[in-house]
C-alpha cells in the first residue's frame, strides 16, 4: 500500500468518525428542539383556541356553563401537555425504523467484494442492479430535493439502499391522550429507560444518506403530531358545540391538512378560515358557511418563538455540515473505488502466450 493510498484510507476513517459524531449531535439537538417546540405549542395552542372561542364563535362559547368552559379549557391544556411525549415517541420510532430498514437493505444486498467472488459473467448485470437495493419514488424525490437545496452532486443519493422510510397512515403513532407523560404501551417506548432507547449514532456504517433520510422522517413526524393535535382540538371544540355542528367532522379534519393560501389563512397564527358547504334539512338546498378551525403550523410556531428559531438555525447549521462532510466522504469513496478497481484489474490480468 502506497503512502497516498494509506492516507486516503485514514481520511475515510476520519470522515466516518465525523459522520458518527454529527449524527449524535443531530439527535441531541432534535431532542432539545422538541422540548422547546412542545413549550411553544402549549402557549400558541391556547392563544389560538382563545381567539377561536372569543372572536370566532363567542356566542357558542358563552352558551356553555361555567363548569363546561372550565372542563373545555382543562382538556385543551391536557392535550397540549402531550405534545412532547408524542413527538419523542415519533422521534424514537423514526430512528428505530430507519436503522432497521438500513440493516435490512444491507443484509439483503451483497457487498461489492462478495459479489465479485461469487458472480459469473451471466450474473454480473443482476448483481449490479441488486447491490444497492431499491428506494421508493417518494424517498428518492425527497433526497433529490435535499441534494438540490444544498447543491450536492446529482448522483449523491443514487445508491442509497433504504426502502419504505416514510410511515403511512396505518403506521402512525397515535397522539397520546393521557395525564401521564411517561405512559407506555406495546407500541410505545419507555422514555425513562434512556439506555435502551434507539440511537442513530449506534448504527454502523454511518453514511450521509442515512442521516439525511433520518432527518426527513423526524421532520415528518413533527408535522404529523401537530396535525394530529389540531384534529383532536377541533373534534373537541365541535363536540362541545363551539365549531358548527352542521359542518361534517371529516371536513373539519381535512381542514387541518390543506395547504396554506391567502384565502385560507387568517391574521391569527395557527388558525384556518374556510368557506364550506354545510348540511341542510332540505337536500335540494345547500348553505355556504365560514369555518374557523385550529391548524397548528410549524412555520407559525417557529416564527413566534425566538428560542425555537434559535434551535431551527442550529439544525440548519448541522445540515450544512452534513453537506460538507458528505461531499468529502463521497469524493474519497470514489477515489478508493478507483484505486481498488485498478488493483483488481492488475490482479486478474494476464498476458496471453504467443
Amino acid at each position: 500500500m502506497t503512502g497516498s493510498t494509506e492516507r486516503l484510507y485514514q481520511t475515510l476513517e476520519r470522515l466516518k468518525g465525523e459522520l458518527s459524531q454529527l449524527s449524535e449531535t443531530f439527535e441531541d439537538t432534535y431532542r432539545e428542539y422538541i422540548t422547546a417546540l412542545a413549550n411553544a405549542v402549549q402557549h400558541q395552542l391556547i392563544l389560538a383556541t382563545y381567539h377561536l372561542c372569543t372572536q370566532g364563535y363567542p356566542e357558542a362559547f358563552l352558551s356553555l356553563s361555567f363548569s363546561q368552559r372550565q372542563a373545555l379549557q382543562l382538556k385543551i391544556r391536557q392535550l397540549a401537555k402531550q405534545v412532547e411525549p408524542s413527538m419523542l415517541q415519533s422521534f424514537y420510532r423514526c430512528t428505530a425504523e430507519v436503522m432497521q430498514e438500513a440493516r435490512t437493505a444491507t443484509t439483503s444486498s451483497p457487498s461489492p467484494s462478495a459479489a465479485s467472488m461469487t458472480s459469473t459473467t451471466d450474473e454480473d448485470d443482476e448483481d449490479e442492479s441488486e447491490e444497492f437495493g431499491t428506494i421508493s419514488e417518494s424517498d428518492q424525490a425527497a433526497l433529490e430535493a435535499f441534494a438540490e437545496e444544498f447543491e450536492l452532486p446529482d448522483d449523491l443519493f443514487s445508491r442509497v439502499g433504504l426502502q419504505r422510510l416514510s410511515m403511512g397512515d396505518d403506521d402512525e403513532v397515535p397522539f397520546m391522550e393521557t395525564d401521564s407523560p411517561e405512559a407506555s404501551g406495546p407500541d410505545l417506548f419507555d422514555l425513562q429507560d434512556k439506555e435502551n432507547l434507539p440511537s442513530l449514532s449506534d448504527y454502523d456504517p454511518m453514511t450521509p444518506e442515512l442521516i439525511a433520510s433520518w432527518q426527513r422522517t423526524v421532520e415528518q413526524g413533527v408535522s404529523r403530531v401537530l396535525s394530529q393535535l389540531s384534529q383532536r382540538v377541533n373534534r373537541l371544540l365541535q363536540s362541545r358545540g363551539i365549531l358548527p355542528a352542521t359542518v361534517p367532522p371529516k371536513l373539519v379534519q381535512a381542514a387541518t391538512q390543506v395547504d396554506a393560501t391567502a384565502e385560507t389563512t387568517t391574521n391569527v397564527p395557527n388558525l384556518l378560515k374556510l368557506l364550506v358547504e354545510t348540511e341542510s334539512g332540505d337536500e335540494s338546498r345547500s348553505q355556504v358557511a365560514q369555518l374557523l378551525a385550529v391548524r397548528l403550523r410549524l412555520s407559525d410556531i417557529e416564527f413566534a418563538d425566538p428560542t425555537l428559531k434559535t434551535w431551527r438555525d442550529r439544525l440548519r447549521e448541522l445540515s450544512s455540515q452534513l453537506v460538507k462532510v458528505g461531499r468529502s466522504y463521497h469524493e474519497k469513496q470514489r477515489q478508493r473505488a478507483v484505486i481498488e478497481a485498478e488493483s483488481a484489474w492488475r490482479s486478474s490480468w494476464f498476458e496471453e502466450e504467443d
